[in-house]
């Protein structure tokens, strides 16, 4: 049985992300309302703008986890990511500002294959901790 868990989101990092997006939005049709910017120009700036605002915006809503009976989804926007569950090695809570699916400070790194990790911030972390646990026995848990 599939599992969906939403990400928890940190409310200064979600008003900096639509601030973004609004800027975007904004600059996209600044050029449609002033007078001297060409057409063809001003259409091209507007939807290179509308896009990238769309895709940012794309990005933070469509954040999730899937927890599958043997893997785990991580998916952002038009990304997915499958992690075996037979091949996570630990899991731990940190913290940390680095780039990721992750859109909290409080995170958990999960470590598979060799060298790789992926962080995550499940809304419900104590259930989402709770069904990997049962579900990777291998894993160790810190």
């Amino acid at each position: 049985m599939a599992m969906k868990y939403a990400p928890r989101r940190d409310v200064w990092l979600s008003a900096v992300i639509w601030s973004c997006v609004l800027l975007l939005v904004l600059a996209g049709l600044s050029p449609l309302a002033v007078e001297g910017a060409g057409l063809i120009g001003g259409t091209l700036i507007c939807l290179f703008c509308l896009a990238c605002a769309g895709f940012i915006a794309w990005l933070w809503i469509g954040i999730g986890y899937v927890l599958r009976q043997s893997e785990l989804i991580v998916r952002t926007g038009p990304f997915a990511k499958t992690i075996s569950l037979d091949g996570i090695t630990k899991v731990r809570r940190i913290r940390s500002w680095m780039s990721s699916a992750a859109t909290s400070s409080r995170r958990l790194e999960l470590t598979y294959g060799r060298y790789d990790f992926i962080h995550l911030s499940p809304l419900q972390e104590e259930k989402f901790l709770a069904e990997l646990k049962s579900r990777c026995p291998q894993a160790r848990f810190e």
